[in-house]
């Protein structure tokens, strides 16, 4: 396995993990705990970060050299980064709205 075949396997795999740390990140999140998910969002960002920059590799090559044969595999690879890369952003909002939430609640406690 070589070139863009091997690029692509490296982005999949490195984005996949990247989803994984996402989604236990939503679950933390939902139990309230806040810090975990925090950090395994920044887990995540650590596998993105080498996904995108194999991403950018093709990126770089095609602009130099006009040349670059996009396959299937690649277009794969592209749809989960990009969708992983979503997910995030929208992890990173589901953290926030449920920290909202706890510390709603624990007033409503207080109150009460």
């Amino acid at each position: 396995m070589e070139g863009l075949e091997l690029i692509s396997f490296n982005i999949i795999s490195n984005v996949g993990s990247a989803k994984s740390k996402v989604m236990e990140s939503m679950q933390k999140s939902r139990n309230g705990e806040f810090e975990e998910a925090q950090q395994l969002i920044m887990e995540a960002n650590d596998f993105l970060m080498i996904g995108e920059k194999e991403h950018f590799q093709v990126i770089t090559q095609e602009a130099k050299e006009k040349n670059v044969d996009i396959t299937i595999l690649f277009m794969h690879a592209e749809d989960q980064l990009m969708s992983t890369v979503t997910l995030r952003d929208i992890a990173n909002e589901v953290l926030e709205n449920y920290k909202m939430m706890y510390e709603l609640k624990q007033l409503i406690k207080e109150k009460m």
